[in-house]
């Protein structure tokens, strides 16, 4: 019988919860969790899809459509957005501990676990953006928990705002939660340790402030 990783106690006592992870030889129920939080992840861009968020930009053309065609058009957004909300945790779980594991020396389905806590904070964060945008209006550029506001009030160019936006207070848990546990399991030097996940946080801040950038429906 393995351990069993208690994601949301991960969360809260991080020290005693990453002792105990390095000492354990095998981990119990970790693919359930996975299926769990993938299926979360689901329900979670599902219901933000429901109130029409991040549909913003195509509202204006919204107009030109039938009843019908707009009826479809929301069946196709919440779709994709369903699907998306998969894809992400897949991506947010697999593609870091499958990088960490090349460079940092610790099993993989502990690199998964740590992944998975990642994971609750990010959906944690955009399940806060969804009342944040419904009675305030604000959306995730100018979201008060990241930079986006001050890039904005200083008027700077609109790759810059969606980049600054990109770094959260939920991101940056996120980062010291990472460093905290691999500090304890992993063998390497905390400095390498922080390179990695500086530079990794980084490569993924880019790619999301690019993609962001990229007003899909001016492609289609």
């Amino acid at each position: 019988m393995g351990y069993r990783v208690p994601l949301l106690r991960g969360l809260k006592e991080p020290y005693t919860i990453s002792h105990q992870l390095r000492k354990e030889e095998s981990l119990s129920g970790l693919w359930k969790q996975v299926l769990l939080l993938i299926l979360l992840s689901a329900l979670v861009f599902g219901v933000s899809a429901f109130f029409g968020i991040g549909s913003e930009h195509t509202s204006r053309s919204l107009t030109e459509l039938s009843r019908s065609e707009y009826e479809l058009y929301k069946l196709f957004f919440g779709a994709g957005q369903v699907i998306w909300g998969i894809i992400y945790a897949i991506l947010v779980i697999f593609v870091p501990s499958l990088f960490l594991w090349t460079v940092v020396e610790v099993e993989y389905k502990k690199l998964i676990s740590i992944q998975l806590m990642v994971l609750l904070i990010l959906l944690t964060e955009k399940t806060i953006n969804i009342p944040m945008f419904l009675f305030l209006g604000i959306d995730t550029e100018s979201s008060i928990f990241s930079l986006g506001i001050i890039a904005q009030a200083s008027a700077f160019p609109e790759l810059i705002i969606y980049t600054l936006s990109a770094i959260t207070l939920f991101k940056i848990w996120t980062l010291v939660l990472q460093y905290q546990y691999l500090k304890v399991v992993s063998e390497r030097s905390p400095r390498f340790l922080i390179f990695v996940l500086l530079g990794t946080h980084l490569f993924f801040v880019i790619v999301s402030a690019l993609l962001s950038s990229i007003h899909l429906e001016k492609l289609i």
